[in-house]
């Protein structure tokens, strides 16, 4: 008995290491992944940045083009926009690995056609980042790296919990055309919060289309507009806008994009709002 277990001991030390692992993706599907992973798609900013900060930019073989608001970046060729890929190009990247949105369901099955392992990721709420976070780290084996990342997150959203924003300036950002913001559900209302900033739009859901009329009414404290989207002085000549506060007061703020990426620079990206909001209100 005793070398029969010791011919099992030695056939199991024999065995080539295993080169794939599992994951369990945003949506709940277990996923297939190589170790170690070297050829990687990314579709989503997210993933993106997260890989960036983990020292694995030389691993991405591919980005979309919304990533390149993603410092480091700038010499990873784009291949799509939002969900639109060119299998012809997945294919000549001979990729081991893509990262996508939970809702890219067009480029997923894309994807999974030419052969390559998909995980989605999901990152609609400030609570989901920490699971973003780990499963990415995870398919690299990254878990433990990935930790510092993890901490500071999870600090600000419980100390969050204490406090109150009865008393915080409101605030209407304008996301990408004109009166297009984001409701309560989302990153960015969360975002706002952990700003010290109530949402003007926190009331309603998903993608907002806010109407002349509720801007007035709500008569925001303070204007955030995205740079390279709109410029504050375009924003107070539309036909209305003169009236309001913020117009009024110069209370108009240009921040950079790359501040609503929903990932680990969270904290920092909160800050650096509060501070740029409190500010305009104070001036």
């Amino acid at each position: 008995m005793a070398i029969a277990f010791l011919l099992e001991v030695m056939a199991a030390a024999q065995e080539p290491p295993t080169t794939t692992q599992w994951v369990m993706d945003a949506s709940g599907q277990r996923v297939t992944v190589p170790h170690n992973p070297q050829r990687v798609l990314s579709l989503c900013t997210s993933a993106t940045d997260t890989l960036v900060r983990l020292g694995l930019v030389d691993r991405l073989a591919g980005l979309d083009e919304y990533s390149r608001i993603v410092p480091g970046t700038t010499n990873i060729p784009v291949l799509g926009k939002g969900s639109a890929i060119s299998k012809e190009q997945v294919l000549a990247r001979n990729l081991d690995l893509a990262f996508v949105w939970w809702y890219q369901d067009d480029a997923a099955k894309l994807l999974a056609e030419c052969g390559v392992p998909v995980v989605r990721i999901r990152s609609g709420r400030a609570s989901e980042i920490p699971a973003m976070l780990r499963l990415v780290a995870q398919c690299f084996g990254r878990e433990i790296n990935v930790q510092t990342l993890i901490a500071p997150i999870e600090h600000l959203c419980a100390a969050a919990k204490t406090n109150g924003i009865n008393d915080s300036p409101s605030v209407y950002l304008e996301m990408y055309g004109p009166f297009k913001t984001v409701g309560g559900d989302s990153y960015i209302n969360d975002l706002l919060a952990l700003a010290g900033a109530r949402n003007i739009a926190a009331q309603k859901t998903g993608s907002v289309l806010l109407s002349v009329e509720h801007l007035l009414n709500s008569d925001p404290q303070v204007i955030l507009l995205i740079q390279g989207i709109t410029e504050a002085n375009s924003f107070s000549r539309r036909p209305g806008l003169s009236s309001l506060s913020a117009v009024r007061g110069k209370r108009m703020v240009v921040i950079d994009r790359y501040l609503l990426v929903a990932g680990a620079g969270l904290p920092a990206a909160a800050a650096q709002l509060r501070q740029l909001i409190s500010n305009s209100v104070s001036q």
